[in-house]
């Protein structure tokens, strides 16, 4: 019988199982049916009557405080007339069998019967009479006097249901208290056969499994000296253990051939590693390229207002700007470095809003607020001037009355922020999207030499750092720069 037992499929063996386990089911279900249509013909019935008697009395109760309600003020006839139709309906509802009750509750029911016709002709003359009828008021006491007949046959016949219906409540309490006794007894075997199949299915499936796993461990590990798995199976599981010694073997193989090829691939990581040392010499050549198309740019505009205040103006004023312009000059041709201090970058800021103070006069205005060490913080060089500039040429000098520049730097958690924002003509929904959209792509034809080659160096430079620009028109445009300082 055990050789039968390792030879059959695992889907035979399963197929007993589950056969058991839905025996189980069916015994149960059925037990659960039998349990639920004994309930149903034996208690429901029982709950059944008797709420046909609460409903009686209820019924009865409420036509006679309707009735009484109407021969006082001759109102409500509707609603006595609807208690009316209720207390014949539940009166046609008592049971009438006496196969099914004892003697005095069927003499109880059949009194209510019988005697509810009557009154109820009787009731209904009362309602359709006038005050003015003759012998009026003895009919209404006549009334009242069977209203209380049929309430305390109610009440009578509710006193004998009850009584009755508990004696069949105390007949079949005692069976469902054997019920379960009866469920174990046949139960029992099923689930002792169950446990066995579960037993037998553990030691033929899961224990193959097991060894299986212990084996994966040690391959994990790459150890490959255990033995290969023996079973006595014949089945599914057998065949796969097989295969799993042959995959053992195949690995031991293929991690030979791995080892092997090792140095091939340390050569190929090195040869990987120059051409990323040659990428980034070429990038940090790009960068010095992108920076220097801010140089033209700015000069040519610079001379300009140069010009134009010279023909209007002393020669101090004139000294004055040529000084400032010299400096940026300086700045821009002889700084090679990616990053300078903060201060720096200020100070040529400075010179540059001198330039357009000159030019714009009291239209324009300037405010630096910096809650850091200047001169300890680094930013990308020539990053903050090329921004200013957008800030007077495309918000504030196309504005009649002009604006005002501010410039706001603070630190927090290793990262500058700092803010330029105008108050200059700002921009569309449309071209801020736009804008933003460029930015993503890094497209920088289309926002400009000067703002694209700063978004591009911040990005290049600073895994972390980033360029934001907000703005709503007619009203202001804000630049948001965020550059780690670790």
């Amino acid at each position: 019988m055990k050789r039968k037992n390792f030879n059959q499929s695992i889907k035979y063996k399963i197929g007993i199982f589950i056969i058991a386990v839905i025996s189980a089911l069916i015994v149960d279900i059925c037990f659960d049916f039998f349990v639920v249509e004994y309930t149903s013909s034996g208690f429901g019935e029982i709950l059944r009557e008797i709420s046909v008697c609460y409903e009686l009395q209820d019924a009865l109760t409420n036509e006679k405080a309707q009735f009484a309600y109407y021969i006082k003020n001759r109102d409500k006839k509707e609603e006595l007339l609807k208690s009316c139709e209720r207390t014949d309906e539940i009166v046609e509802k008592l049971p009438l069998d006496l196969s099914h009750m004892d003697t005095e509750r069927y003499a109880r029911v059949w009194s209510i019967k019988n005697s509810y016709p009557v009154y109820a002709d009787k009731r209904q003359e009362i309602i359709d009479s006038d005050y003015d009828a003759k012998d009026f008021i003895e009919k209404v006491y006549d009334i009242y006097e069977m209203q209380d007949y049929l309430i305390g046959y109610g009440e009578r016949l509710m006193d004998i249901t009850l009584s009755e219906n508990n004696e069949i409540y105390q007949k079949q309490e005692k069976f469902f208290k054997r019920l379960p006794f009866i469920i174990g007894i046949v139960l029992l075997p099923i689930i002792v056969w169950i446990i066995y199949m579960a037993i037998r299915l553990q030691a033929l499936i899961l224990a193959p499994i097991n060894k299986m796993v212990e084996v994966s461990k040690n391959i994990a590990k790459n150890r490959f000296c255990d033995r290969d798995i023996a079973v006595k199976n014949k089945d599914e599981m057998g065949d796969l253990v097989n295969a799993f010694n042959k995959m053992k073997h195949a690995t031991a193989g293929y991690i030979t051939s791995l080892e092997e090829r090792y140095e091939l691939s340390e050569l190929l990581h090195k040869e990987a590693m120059e051409k990323m040392k040659m990428e980034k010499r070429l990038n940090e050549a790009r960068f010095d390229l992108l920076k220097s198309q801010i140089n033209p740019h700015f000069l040519f505009n610079t001379l300009n207002i140069i010009a134009a205040s010279a023909n209007l103006e002393d020669a101090k004023d004139t000294e004055d700007m040529i000084r400032a312009l010299g400096n940026i000059f300086r700045y821009s041709l002889k700084t090679d470095e990616k990053q300078v201090s903060l201060e720096r970058e200020l100070s040529i800021v400075n010179d540059y809003m001198y330039i357009q103070k000159m030019r714009f006069g009291d239209r324009v205005s300037y405010e630096i607020v910096s809650k850091v060490e200047d001169d300890k913080v680094y930013i990308p060089s020539f990053s903050l001037q090329p921004i200013v500039e957008n800030a007077i040429v495309h918000g504030i000098s196309k504005k009649e009355e002009g604006g005002k520049v501010v410039i706001r730097v603070w630190e927090k958690d290793e990262m500058l922020h700092i803010i330029v924002a105008d108050t200059g003509v700002g921009m569309s929904g449309e071209r801020l999207s736009e804008l933003r959209d460029f930015m993503k792509k890094r497209s920088t034809a289309k926002i400009g030499i000067g703002f694209g080659n700063i978004y591009k160096r911040i990005k290049n430079i600073y895994k972390t750092g980033d360029l934001r620009i907000y703005s709503k028109e007619g009203k202001m445009t804000v630049v948001y720069f965020l550059i780690p300082q670790v």
